[in-house]
């Protein structure tokens, strides 16, 4: 099916039930930083992102933070919230500014009862959303820095489809649950390597493949189940 929203999951539905979510959602403009849904709250719009990319972080009681999930075009920020009870255990929040097609999460669970087609490509994404999770806490816990910041960019510039990406080197180490230091001395020999260029708050990825060489296995992995979804 051509591209009509940009959105994978919902180009790809039938048109009837295409049409049924267009009657429901709204096209809206989302800045760097929105927050799509607080830790601990149930949220109250899903966001189907046609551009940009939002980054799922819990963060501790002791005030450390780590990045949990990545969410671009390929799904929509609240799926998780609409097949059970539980409240969001991560905020969500854009980190690469774009737009999307919000929807009422009251709206979301309904056509995810009364329509199968919905309902079967919401679960397609919660599983890649679930083979991610999993496969990111145990790099997080297992992997070295350097592995897990060329997976980290690589997973970042696939759902903004874009080789220059904009981020301090305080919000990378944020998202990894590093240290500042860690990420200048990482992000330095990346550079030094002829992968990247880094200067300023500005991220361009030089070599996809020499990156992807550069990271641990999990990328693959979760670059895999995005691929097979739909």
């Amino acid at each position: 099916m051509p591209t009509i929203t940009g959105n994978r999951l919902l180009d790809s539905l039938s048109p009837g039930t295409l049409e049924q979510v267009f009657g429901v959602t709204r096209r809206v403009d989302l800045e760097l930083r929105t927050m799509l849904h607080e830790q601990g709250e149930m949220p109250s719009y899903g966001y189907f992102l046609c551009r940009g990319v939002a980054s799922v972080v819990v963060t501790m009681a002791e005030g450390g933070s780590a990045e949990v999930g990545l969410i671009g075009n390929e799904g929509v920020v609240g799926a998780m919230h609409i097949i059970g009870p539980t409240p969001a255990p991560a905020q969500c929040f854009i980190q690469m500014d774009g737009s999307a097609y919000r929807i009422k999460l009251e709206d979301l669970r309904r056509l995810f009862h009364e329509s199968e087609e919905f309902r079967t490509r919401i679960l397609q994404f919660v599983q890649q959303q679930a083979v991610s999770l999993g496969q990111l806490a145990a790099c997080n816990k297992l992997h070295e820095a350097e592995e897990r910041l060329a997976r980290w960019l690589l997973m970042t510039r696939d759902r903004s489809e874009c080789d220059t990406m904009y981020m301090t080197q305080e919000f990378i180490a944020l998202m990894l649950g590093t240290r500042r230091t860690t990420v200048t001395m990482v992000a330095g020999e990346l550079q030094r390597r002829g992968l990247i260029e880094y200067s300023r708050g500005k991220v361009t990825v030089l070599s996809r493949e020499k990156l992807e060489h550069a990271a641990c296995k999990c990328y693959r992995i979760t670059r895999n189940a995005l691929d097979q979804l739909y």
